[in-house]
């Protein structure tokens, strides 16, 4: 919780919101990992569904939301760039089904942690290379998001140097130079220990922040 309470004043609305949907998502992952790594009965498979299909009725019945920038602009959420770091696909600190990311940000500079568990196998043993590709490509994203030019990929590059192993603290970095008034280059890294498993270019390119809701919440 540490990181929730560097981004939410303590005891907010806001904290306590995201620290409900982080524990909830804390608990999803390890239903992810365990669906996987558990050697199932037919039986318990289908009384598990069972009992999934209650809980899913139960959040069906919920008010719905349709993305991000909506759930921004409701009250005790934050920002909508809050919303983005809770939920979005690739690694929300609240998604269900992302890998634990955490990060740390400087001017035009993003550092961080990933650990992928077995959820995310591809290789034996070791990340598939999809998950490794998105955790760079996202971080590079925020990276030029924290450039103050929200964007789009217009390109990226990945080189897989060596398998990134399961259940091991990965460690990433990426920084963004500024190209011209349209672009911007940004590079990443992934590394195990000393072991760089891959690294990353991607040339992003800038829109109307608009566009992606920012100034609308």
């Amino acid at each position: 919780m540490d990181t929730l309470a560097a981004l939410y004043a303590p005891d907010s609305p806001e904290a306590n919101y995201w620290q409900a949907r982080h524990r909830l998502a804390t608990t999803a992952r390890k239903l992810n990992e365990i669906l996987v790594s558990a050697d199932i009965t037919p039986e318990l498979a289908n009384t598990i569904r069972e009992d999934l299909e209650r809980i899913t009725a139960r959040l069906e019945a919920c008010e719905q939301v349709s993305g991000l920038v909506e759930m921004g602009r409701k009250a005790d959420r934050g920002t909508v760039d809050n919303v983005m770091g809770e939920l979005v696909a690739m690694a929300g600190r609240s998604h269900p089904c992302a890998p634990q990311l955490t990060w740390q940000e400087e001017l035009h500079q993003i550092t961080g942690t990933v650990i992928f568990g077995q959820a995310f196998e591809g290789p034996p043993g070791h990340a598939h290379g999809g998950w490794v590709a998105g955790i760079l490509d996202h971080i590079m994203g925020m990276t030029h998001v924290r450039t103050g030019h929200p964007g789009m990929t217009g390109g990226l590059s990945i080189r897989y140097l060596k398998p990134t192993p399961l259940n091991e603290m990965i460690h990433v970095s990426a920084e963004a130079v500024e190209l011209d008034d349209k672009r911007t280059e940004v590079k990443a890294t992934m590394r195990w220990g000393e072991v760089t498993t891959a690294t990353a270019e991607a040339i992003f390119v800038r829109v109307d922040s608009a566009r992606f809701g920012f100034d609308a919440a």
